[in-house]
């Protein structure tokens, strides 16, 4: 791991704080720590939260995941179950973490000597809004405009979502201006350990998260709101984005099998090996199988994608028997079944050396912020929507089931020398296809199931609340009528900062209400 991480590391102990942590301003040093020397520790706690709990939740929501009944005795019951509450780990957890992390981009857009390091500032202002849309996202109001005060203001107020999203824009906009304009005394260097300081391919990936954060909008009728998202489309037309030639954005600070904390948290969490390569990974791989529901896809087996057979499956997840076979959500255990019946994952989690002899050990893997697939199915979505501004909706389509077989290296054969060709043929007029019935939002939104769900399963789920695909069953053991479409606050919030914090309960979380993110209440 580069010096710059256990350089932030030591400064942000002190230095930053989740909204309601007592933490004396007394601390010698923190406010001469310089924007360099946190952006590191910034990036990779940041990643580490987005592959965490919201990342497990949403793939068990999605119907992706499903627990392994064959060891442990209730799996995910909570998720299963939609137990959500101010108590729901899951939840304060992603909250409590996010936090966490945002403070320390807020440290280096805030710090007194930013007008040295303006891009560092801008690097954070453009990986904040890629966070913060998220607390949005899965909460609505929420602290933004006095969070991030420390001890100045441990009770900030609740702005209202539709205020968050319009100054995320205006800070990813500021970011690009200063990228433009702007003269570093101190440039972004190696501490940047997703661009190593490339400020061309910074431009690039703060347009993709605006792009984003503005499609989801798309519903909103408010006429103000309107107005503000159609401005700010028209300033991305002809814009450059993430794409296959500039690659996906990824990070990598070192990550290494030294110890639990150097691995790519991705690995960590859910590789089937412990970072000491010798002990099961029960928390994380033992426990997760695929769910039948997302199997019947893969395999063509489902209606939705009937005779099509998805070419990743077999890299995403291990074979039975020559196909996929997932556990349905909430089903007591089959009568003759064990472990070995069912599907688990494959790829990184629990990959094999092409001589069959050993795992290879993945510990140092790239972390993925923004894939290819990712910003083509924002592209497709965007000439959808708002065809008068972008176009091409196939091509892009297309160019993200390509980025994603490339992704998971999906071979070449001289039976199939084209596998992500042939698959877009096959999957074309299948309701999920681009020529489907279900339309071209349904197909977008499957192949974001698809390729985001090893990489960013909550963008998929989040975009299930707005559109509703792909069609995703409840658990057996459901017991609610619905997903939910939003969390609620934790526990913690309600203990500390009761006078702002709005007063959601579990009901209010299955309607749609006052409460309900403002992208999705109509």
């Amino acid at each position: 791991m580069k010096k710059y991480i256990f350089i932030a590391i030591a400064a942000l102990s002190v230095a930053s704080c989740k909204l309601d942590d007592n933490i004396s301003q007394n601390d010698p040093g923190v406010e001469q720590v310089t924007p360099d020397l946190y952006l590191s520790a910034a990036q990779t706690s940041n990643y580490n939260v987005e592959v965490g709990d919201i990342f497990e939740l949403s793939n068990v929501w999605m119907n992706n995941w499903s627990g392994n009944i064959y060891y442990f005795a209730s799996p995910y019951s909570a998720e299963y179950q939609l137990q959500v509450t101010s108590a729901f780990a899951r939840g304060n957890n992603f909250w409590n973490n996010s936090y966490t992390a945002m403070a320390r981009y807020a440290a280096i857009y805030n710090n007194s000597q930013v007008d040295k390091y303006p891009h560092h500032a801008a690097i954070a202002k453009i990986l904040m809004a890629n966070s913060m849309q998220y607390i949005v996202d899965f909460y609505g109001d929420a602290p933004f405009s006095e969070a991030f005060k420390r001890e100045a203001n441990l009770t900030p107020k609740y702005d209202k979502g539709e205020d968050i999203y319009r100054n995320l824009v205006v800070m990813i906009n500021e970011a690009t201006q200063s990228i433009d304009n702007a003269t570093p005394l101190f440039p972004v260097g190696t501490e940047d350990e997703v661009f190593a300081g490339d400020m061309e391919e910074w431009k690039k990936l703060a347009n993709t998260i605006k792009l984003r954060i503005l499609l989801r909008q798309s519903k909103v009728t408010d006429p103000t709101i309107k107005t503000f998202v159609q401005a700010q489309l028209q300033t991305l037309q002809g814009a450059d984005f993430v794409s296959e030639t500039m690659g996906d954005a990824t990070i990598n600070p070192g990550y290494n099998n030294s110890n639990a904390t150097q691995q790519n948290p991705l690995i960590r969490n859910y590789a089937s090996l412990n970072f000491d390569q010798s002990a099961e990974n029960l928390n994380g791989y033992r426990a997760i199988d695929l769910s039948s529901h997302f199997a019947g896809l893969l395999n063509g087996t489902n209606a939705k994608t009937t005779g099509t057979t998805d070419a990743r499956r077999g890299i995403m997840y291990r074979a039975v028997n020559g196909t996929l076979r997932g556990i349905v959500q909430g089903e007591g255990q089959v009568a003759g079944a064990t472990e070995a019946s069912f599907s688990r994952m494959a790829w990184k989690f629990r990959e094999i050396n092409t001589q069959g002899t050993a795992f290879v050990e993945n510990s140092g893997i790239d972390g993925t912020i923004m894939s290819v697939a990712e910003s083509e199915l924002l592209q497709a979505e965007a000439a959808e929507l708002y065809p008068a501004i972008f176009t091409n909706g196939i091509g892009h389509y297309n160019n993200a089931i390509r980025a994603s077989f490339r992704f998971f290296a999906v071979p070449a054969t001289v039976i199939n020398p084209d596998p992500a060709g042939a698959y877009i043929t096959s999957l074309s007029t299948k309701p999920y296809g681009w020529n489907g019935a279900d339309g071209h939002i349904a197909a977008i939104q499957y192949q974001r199931m698809v390729a985001l769900h090893y990489i960013k399963p909550q963008e998929t789920y989040v975009n299930y609340l707005k559109t509703g695909y792909p069609i995703t069953p409840l658990a057996l053991t459901a017991t609610q009528p619905n997903k939910p479409w939003r969390l609620v606050y934790p526990a913690r919030e309600y203990n500390t900062n009761s006078a702002n914090v709005p007063n959601v309960t579990q009901a209010d979380v299955f309607v749609k209400n006052q409460f309900t993110p403002f992208w999705n209440r109509n």
